[in-house]
């Protein structure tokens, strides 16, 4: 699929790495723009990050993240091992269920039919939320902000699940939904190659935990 906007023949290269393991994801709560650290496992899972992304993704120029602390405290390991102090990106914010955060996965879909009105509407946003669509065109304009900025560059981008489902899935088949198929473990990778066109060059690379 193209990409919005302009990338001409310059290659640009995005790593996209999800952030580690928080408390919410093990409760199966939706945690979209509610702040809370990386737990023990969490933690441990960036560590592992820190040891090997730079030996099998060479050449990192940039480390962008979403301002979240889940995010932020990811995208310092990634960072460290540049020397780099990771830079904050708003439009990579998770996708924010307004007056639904905190909600069970079980209740969004038994009480509030949440994942049923998704399906039949991109627009429909829970109070105070954002919409599937609106989530879509925020983060295609911020990342396509950030590959003018670096043409020709590899660069990593620290965000979160739905979030990077939603971008994935956009630039890889057209529709910002469903992107469950696009959803990256924590502290799972993907490498892209933007050009004209999108390529993905690997999905939710985990080897790192193969200890943990």
């Amino acid at each position: 699929m193209g990409v919005n906007g302009e990338c001409g023949s310059v290659v640009t290269e995005l790593i996209l790495v999800r952030h580690g393991e928080i408390d919410a994801n093990v409760q199966r709560l939706w945690y979209g723009t509610t702040d809370s650290d990386l737990n023990a496992k969490g933690r441990a899972q960036v560590a592992a990050l820190k040891d090997k992304i730079h030996a099998k993704y060479t050449g990192i120029s940039k480390v962008y993240c979403s301002p979240l602390k889940r995010t932020l405290d990811t995208a310092i390991g990634v960072a460290e091992a540049l020397e780099q102090v990771p830079e904050p990106c708003p439009e990579l914010i998770e996708y924010g269920m307004g007056e639904l955060e905190g909600t069970s996965y079980d209740d969004l879909h038994k009480i509030h039919d949440v994942f049923t009105r998704m399906s039949q509407d991109q627009d429909y946003a829970a109070p105070g939320g954002e919409s599937i669509n609106g989530v879509s065109s925020r983060i295609q304009a911020g990342v396509q902000q950030l590959i003018a900025s670096h043409p020709g560059q590899r660069i990593a981008l620290v965000g979160h699940g739905a979030a990077f489902g939603i971008l994935l899935a956009g630039y890889l088949t057209g529709t910002p939904f469903p992107f469950n198929e696009h959803h990256l473990s924590n502290t799972g990778i993907a490498h892209l190659r933007m050009t004209d066109n999108v390529e993905l060059l690997r999905f939710d690379d985990v080897d790192h935990l193969a200890d943990l």
